[in-house]
């Protein structure tokens, strides 16, 4: 295999996609594609025709999307088949990867004409005389200013064979040529763009839509876990919020808290003023800070009955134009509503007992959409009910409980029908309406748990990693009651629940640096008058512990062992005292090394803070 030290420069995500990969169609081996425009890339082979490329360039707007110092600048100065291409040697075993992936920015003043921005990836055979003739090509819709990942799946995208009689992709062996369009062909408009990190993705695929790459189970007590949400309170005309709601969208804990295992978004009646603006009610509108395409949601909930309360489950494209979202903020927005397109998995308003709502919203159908269902679900807002979505790319299925609901499937798709091939992100909230009883005050949409699952081709990367958390004891106990959290550069990146045998997994993982990090909910124990002895031992320089113990030990958390700490253990084994000033357990967070193959035996130990002997049996 190819070694990945030639390819740091283009950053974790390229990393690994341009490791040698194995055998393509036929037995025939196919080399390594990849381009950063940083001098290390695999492709020799560039070629403008009816335009200029050049390489490297100088990242015009490098941002957290692209924060590379080169580019390929793209400048179509009116060419009627204006592109740019390359060839490799061998051919492309759609069936086995069928994904390229590229970065792209396009300004605003670098095009002429009224044509809607779009790039396409044609596939081609460099070794006809005619090699468009057979081509096979996937258009994708674009944004301006601003840099933008954009992916071309033949498996999972619709794409268009010049020749009808060419069949899928997928059965070729003969694709060897890669030709990139913008803004389409037979016409004189111009065109600037640049391009980055053009890769073929080397990840395979597998249809399952069962792994679990993201959720929020809910369990510890207090405020949102804002690693995970983002709430949202930016009135986004300056004086309200659309369709005539009438409440404040808050940051308070009291308009959205977890206890007892659940997710709490509450409207009240209460005079508050926000950003110069006295409004009568307050609730609490949640953004997701993970975005994704495609997939299967599950969201256990329990909905509010009053009237005039409007509580949702739902969606929006990433790239939505809407002052104060969270993926705006974080330089992503492109595109006004409909066109980002919204799916809604679950409305319902209070004026409408027990119907709840499954509806989409797309530039060709908004506001009073023709494409939706309901249901009468009697007990909705006295029982937990599932509300789910399966998001593919030709379809969205809805389901309650397990029972289908509403499938939209549009043929043909267009971007006027279908704008969701792009990624978007989750919604929580509950808006009021007019129409509220005189004696309303308060009431609440409560989540039981979110849960987003996908499978091979739409995870992030291809990495896996795995584990279980024990205790420090000579029997390695296993420990079930918590979760592991996982960092990568001291930030969060995900969390998952312990299985009752304390095993734990992240998937979908990039190559690169992490750390694990036990959050443990066991009851605390295992104290006695040993461990205090054990700790004054160690102060006396007499028999010094080891490991975790030394943590263990610190019960004060001034960061010595003495006398203080013996004491303090003793007071807490007889009940004079019911915690510890360092909390109830201690453990390394444990740093992890993903290359080219993830990890599945990690062991992490934790300890009972004061079970300096690890006697506790959870």
């Amino acid at each position: 295999m190819m070694s990945t030290k030639g390819f740091k420069r283009l950053g974790i995500l390229y990393a690994y996609q341009f490791f040698a990969y194995a055998q393509g169609i036929s037995g025939q081996s196919v080399h390594v594609v990849g381009d950063s425009f940083e001098g290390n890339g695999t492709i020799t082979t560039w070629y403008a025709d009816q335009c200029t490329l050049q390489r490297p360039f100088p990242n015009p707007n490098p941002n957290a999307v692209n924060p590379s110092a080169n580019v390929l600048r793209y400048h179509d100065q009116g060419g009627q088949y204006a592109n740019v291409r390359f060839d490799i040697p061998g051919n492309f075993p759609l069936n086995v990867h069928s994904r390229f992936r590229l970065k792209i920015y396009i300004p605003s003043n670098g095009t002429t004409g009224n044509q809607t921005p779009r790039i396409s990836l044609k596939l081609q055979n460099n070794g006809s005389a005619t090699p468009w003739s057979t081509q096979c090509e996937i258009i994708q819709p674009l944004g301006l200013n601003q840099w933008q990942e954009v992916q071309f799946d033949f498996r999972r995208d619709p794409w268009i064979n010049l020749n009808p009689n060419s069949g899928s992709p997928l059965n070729r062996n003969d694709f060897n040529r890669v030709v990139l369009q913008i803004n389409g062909e037979n016409n004189n408009d111009q065109v600037l763009a640049y391009l980055d990190d053009f890769v073929y993705d080397t990840l395979g695929y597998t249809n399952t839509s069962n792994t679990l790459v993201w959720s929020d189970e809910f369990e510890t007590n207090g405020p949102i876990d804002t690693n995970k949400w983002f709430a949202q309170t930016l009135l986004p005309n300056g004086t309200s919020w659309y369709n005539n709601e009438i409440q404040h969208y808050t940051n308070q804990p009291r308009n959205a808290y977890v206890k007892d295992g659940t997710l709490n978004l509450v409207v009240r009646r209460e005079q508050f003023t926000q950003q110069g603006i006295t409004k009568a009610f307050t609730s609490a509108r949640l953004n997701s800070k993970f975005s994704f395409r495609y997939g299967r949601i599950e969201c256990r909930a329990r909905i509010p009955m009053s009237a005039g309360t409007w509580p949702a489950i739902w969606m929006l494209g990433r790239n939505v134009q809407e002052p104060g979202a969270y993926w705006e903020q974080q330089g992503y927005a492109s595109s006004g509503w409909p066109a980002c397109g919204e799916i809604d998995i679950m409305e319902h308003w209070g004026s409408n007992p027990e119907i709840i709502h499954s509806s989409i919203h797309t530039p060709s159908s908004f506001g009073a959409t023709i494409h939706t269902a309901t249901r009468r679900i009697p007990g909705a807002g006295q029982q937990f009910q599932i509300y789910s979505l399966d998001w593919q790319p030709n379809r969205l299925t809805f389901s309650i409980n397990g029972q289908t609901l509403y499938t939209y499937q549009p043929n043909p798709r267009n971007s006027s029908n279908w704008p969701f091939d792009a990624p978007q992100y989750l919604l929580f909230n509950v808006a009021m309406l007019n129409g509220s009883a005189s004696q309303f005050q308060a009431d609440s949409l409560q989540i039981d748990y979110i849960r987003i699952y996908q499978d091979s081709l739409d995870l992030q990367g291809p990495l896996q990693l795995r584990g279980r958390i024990c205790y420090d004891n000579s029997t390695l106990d296993p420990i079930s009651n918590g979760k592991v959290l996982l960092r990568q550069n001291n930030r969060w990146q995900n969390d998952t629940a312990l299985s009752n045998q304390g095993r734990f997994g992240f998937y979908g993982l990039l190559p690169g640096n992490y750390s694990c990090t036990p959050i443990i909910r066991e009851s605390h124990g295992g104290l006695n008058a040993t461990d205090a002895l054990a700790v004054a031992l160690h102060f006396a320089q007499v028999q010094p512990l080891q490991g975790l113990a030394i943590l263990a030990a610190d019960v004060n958390a001034n960061g010595a062992i003495n006398a203080n700490d013996a004491l303090n253990i003793a007071l807490r084994y007889s009940g004079s005292i019911s915690s510890f000033a360092a909390g109830d357990w201690v453990y390394h967070s444990t740093p992890v090394s993903l290359t080219n193959v993830g990890q599945s035996n990690l062991l992490i130990k934790v300890l009972a803070t004061g079970d300096v002997n690890g006697s506790y049996r959870p």
